[in-house]
């Protein structure tokens, strides 16, 4: 709907200097004053636009525009003097190569997206100059930028002559995506080999060797398995294989049958015995 019918799409636009960039918000002004139909056609001396623009002003930037302007006022302005005056104001002139010292500086954040930090390389990139070789200094930017070695790794093996910056991009986005991908088939065969899952060995009660058993003889000439201390299977059948020891934090065994311990378990644990205090990842 146009301005005759008073209904102004994005009307709700606001602007105050001290919270605002200016650069941000005339993109946006544009946008609407467009959306309605205010061109330099339809609104040739621009009186309508600046005075939109003019109530989007909080009070102390009005202030500001009305300093700016002075001795003529707001409303007797043109408009496009008006955006002279607030772009030289508002907007402070760039140095290139301080702009491509922080481009070049610039590294991807912990937890930042792909996706964010690739739009936070194209904003450094604004007022660096770069004209022809734009792409190659995104691209080289975004790989060499890189938190995740193994997406580093993978752009790394691509030839420099064809890698774009959009194709650097999606090969990242590619390399994470499987890599969480095997990450979670790895957490559901870890969690189908712990506690409830996978193989479930037999546990019988324990036999001390100054209380023989007939029934048990077999199992007490069976060697221990030396990574949780059952004699019901093998050390390579055992499925705390991937546990740590609690006591020297190493993988391969629990800490009743770590080295660093006093005690020597030489028998079958009980059914009753507690083996979850001993489990840690």
């Amino acid at each position: 709907m146009a301005v005759s019918s008073n209904v102004i799409y994005g009307g709700n636009l606001t602007f105050d200097h001290n919270a605002q960039e200016w650069r941000i918000f005339k993109e946006r002004f544009e946008a609407m004053c467009f959306a309605n139909d205010l061109t330099d056609t339809t609104d040739k001396a621009g009186t309508k636009r600046r005075s939109i623009l003019l109530t989007t002003f909080v009070e102390e930037t009005y202030r500001v525009a009305k300093d700016l302007v002075f001795p003529k006022t707001l409303n007797t302005i043109e408009y496009s003097t008006l955006l002279e005056k607030l772009d030289a104001h508002f907007e402070s002139p760039k140095c290139s190569f301080a702009e491509r010292y922080k481009f070049y500086k610039a590294e991807q954040r912990t937890g930042e997206d792909l996706g964010e930090w690739a739009a936070r390389v194209r904003s450094l990139a604004q007022f660096c100059g770069f004209t022809t070789e734009l792409d190659t200094a995104l691209r080289d930017r975004f790989v060499l930028g890189l938190e995740n070695a193994k997406e580093r790794e993978k752009l790394f093996a691509e030839s420099v002559d064809k890698l774009t910056f959009s194709k650097a991009l999606h090969l990242a986005q590619a390399t994470r995506s499987a890599r969480q991908g095997l990450q979670a088939t790895g957490s559901s065969r870890q969690a189908a080999a712990g506690i409830g899952g996978g193989e479930v060995f037999a546990v019988r009660a324990s036999v001390s060797p100054s209380q023989p058993n007939n029934t048990n003889n077999s199992n007490n000439t069976r060697q221990a398995c030396a990574i949780c201390g059952y004699k019901n299977h093998t050390k390579d059948k055992c499925r705390y294989v991937n546990y740590s020891c609690k006591k020297c934090n190493t993988k391969g065994h629990l800490s009743r049958m770590c080295k660093m311990s006093d005690k020597k378990f030489n028998y079958i644990a009980e059914e009753t015995d507690d083996i979850h205090e001993d489990l840690t990842m």
